[in-house]
């Protein structure tokens, strides 16, 4: 039993999971420690020549007293239990945890995190790296904090380039937009970038909001876009364009309240979903008024899906 994160003798604990793994599994666990965390990861080189995984790389997170008493350590040592069972012929992931006091290791994943280019136009690059944009070029600048969203996972390059795809067919020109769980606010800053003037990004996590609020002054869109912590059924809408880049568990159980902020002929662009997930989440849209329009898989993870849904009179 690992012993509980928290704060003592002023120091702020916290508890470092250390995955060993080969280097083809790296980017799928990466993406799912970030998707279930919301916050950033260390990628190293393996340091131990007497590991028994076949790999060379060790992913480092780290959890909090909220990620154990929620249950987040059960649910990734159980995602990593389901790998060890789809490569039972050799072992491919190996993991420990370990109690150590908050130092820098909060900043010593940014080495990993480069500029990235995403459909056409887009740009995603943190804030502390140089970049020069060509003249077609939207470049967004990431602090990502202790938020969810820089471009890497899966679900989030899939809403970057659908809203890409809707602003150059106009349909982003004086619409509303509010985006649900908006995290690192990157997708808000795109949809404003890309043509909108009037965006709303809400979180329940006051330190997705505070993340969100420094990055929208970054990118200069702050006069298009409002950031609150508002949950969503007190929000009155309704909106030409919702963005809910969430998870099947939520996007279901919040689906009556995100049906109704889309507005007549607006689109409704949910991410965050499984192969496999998707029929569950269509019928229920479909019963609350919202027809599927396209579906679109990931070209590096085609296991991830964008799901695209417009609302019919």
């Amino acid at each position: 039993m690992i012993s509980k994160p928290g704060t003592k003798d002023g120091k702020r604990y916290w508890i470092e999971l250390r995955v060993r793994t080969s280097e083809d599994l790296s980017e799928a666990l990466v993406d799912f420690l970030v998707s279930e965390l919301h916050r950033g990861v260390i990628v190293e080189e393996e340091q131990d020549k007497d590991s028994h995984t076949q790999g060379n790389l060790v992913i480092k997170a780290y959890l909090n007293e909220e990620d154990i008493e929620s249950g987040a350590l059960k649910g990734i040592e159980t995602y990593f239990y389901e790998i060890l069972e789809l490569h039972s012929e050799y072992p491919r992931i190996s993991w420990s945890t370990h109690q150590i006091v908050e130092e820098d290791w909060a900043d010593g994943w940014k080495k990993y995190f480069k500029p990235l280019r995403l459909g056409k136009r887009l740009v995603v690059k943190p804030s502390w790296e140089p970049w020069v944009p060509d003249e077609e070029e939207v470049v967004i600048e990431i602090d990502p904090g202790r938020a969810f969203g820089v471009g890497t996972h899966a679900s989030t390059r899939l809403m970057l380039e659908a809203i890409e795809e809707l602003a150059v067919s106009g349909f982003l020109k004086d619409a509303a937009v509010l985006d649900i769980g908006t995290g690192t606010g990157i997708l808000a800053i795109a949809a404003a970038k890309l043509g909108s003037s009037d965006v709303m990004a809400v979180d329940i996590d006051q330190d997705a909001v505070d993340t969100a609020r420094k990055n929208i002054h970054l990118n200069h869109v702050h006069q298009r876009v409002f950031v609150s912590s508002t949950p969503i059924w007190e929000l009155e809408g309704p909106f030409n364009l919702v963005l809910s880049n969430l998870d099947r568990d939520t996007l279901l159980f919040l689906s009556r309240e995100i049906a109704r902020l889309v507005a007549e002929g607006g689109v409704l662009l949910a991410s965050g979903i499984i192969q496999g997930q998707d029929a569950e989440i269509i019928e229920s849209y479909r019963e609350k008024g919202l027809a599927l329009v396209s579906t679109k898989n990931d070209v590096k993870e085609p296991e991830w899906l964008l799901l695209k849904f417009e609302k019919t009179g």
